[in-house]
Parts: structure tokens; C-alpha cells; sequence
């Protein structure tokens, strides 16, 4: 099926996502059951022993002290979560469903205040990023939901003898 170059890109980035986030999640998981701060204090110890960038040393921090079971827990769940809705929406738009550009568009357009809000208390490159692509996403979609329900409305041509193609109801 040949579908447009913007609707494929939608789905190989819905699919692409959905399996990065599983495997995030399942991460998550595998760091929960080592414990978390243990399993936290390894990566940042990986991490301190790989690299020598001030970045490094930071990032080891941030493990360090904000790794709770708690927020692992959160973090596991919410990957997962989002890795299902994103390979449901990849696979209904890869099937032609006639409701998978609707889901999209509602599932990212429901996070894009908070994105924009995010985005405003604290600027950053990858935030600019997550916001253009989730908005050209809703953009794309919504313009091509409205074309298709534009053909969809329009009458089908007339026969070339001018006369209708069915006799009108008696």
C-alpha cells in the first residue's frame, strides 16, 4: 500500500518509539528488581569510569540522588504505558484504520499543554524539539483527516450521459 511520505515518517517514528520505550521500560524493571539505588550507583559508577566530560560527572549525580524505587516504578510504568499506546497508533495508521489519525492527534494533543508549559518554566533545545514534533505531527494529521472527509462529503460524479447513476427513490 502506497501511503504518503508524511503519514509512513508518522509511523516508522510511532513504532520506532514504541520499541525504544519498551525497552526503557523493561530497563526500569531490571533496575527495580537489582534496586534501584544499587542498580543506580552502577550506572553512575559505568558512566565515571567511561567517560571523562563534566556531563558525565552530572548525570551521575542526578542518578544518584533523584533514583528512588519509587521513581523507578513511575518512570517503568510510564514507559510501558506510552510504548503501547505509541505501537497501537503506529500499527492502526500502518492498517489504514479510519480512526488511527483521530487517536494520534487526541493521545498528543492531550500532553501538549503541559509540553509548552515545561518548555516555558524551563527552555531547553530537546524540549523545543519534542514540542515541533508533536505539533507538525497533530498538524499533518489533522490536515489530512479534514482532506479525507472532504472527498468523503463530495457527491460522485454524474455519468457522462448526464443522467444520475441510480434512479431516485419512490
Amino acid at each position: 500500500m502506497k501511503r504518503p511520505a508524511g503519514l509512513q515518517t508518522i509511523i516508522v517514528y510511532k513504532l520506532a518509539k514504541s520499541v525504544v520505550q519498551a525497552l526503557l521500560g523493561v530497563a526500569f524493571i531490571w533496575l527495580l528488581a537489582r534496586g534501584a539505588e544499587a542498580g543506580a550507583a552502577t550506572f553512575a559508577e559505568f558512566l565515571l569510569e567511561h567517560f571523562t566530560g563534566a556531563w558525565a560527572a552530572q548525570l551521575a549525580t542526578v542518578l544518584v540522588r533523584a533514583t528512588t524505587p519509587g521513581r523507578v516504578k513511575l518512570l517503568a510504568f510510564a514507559m510501558i504505558g506510552d510504548s503501547v499506546l505509541s505501537g497501537i497508533e503506529g500499527l492502526a495508521l500502518r492498517a489504514g484504520r479510519w480512526w488511527a489519525p483521530w487517536l494520534v492527534v487526541i493521545a498528543t494533543s492531550a500532553l501538549l499543554p503541559i509540553e509548552i508549559w515545561e518548555l516555558a518554566r524551563r527552555p531547553a533545545w530537546g524540549r523545543v524539539g519534542i514540542v515541533g514534533v508533536n505539533l507538525a505531527v497533530v498538524a499533518y494529521l489533522l490536515r489530512a483527516a479534514a482532506r479525507e472527509h472532504r472527498a468523503a462529503m463530495q457527491p460522485p460524479p454524474a455519468q457522462a450521459s448526464g443522467m444520475p447513476s441510480r434512479a431516485p427513490p419512490r
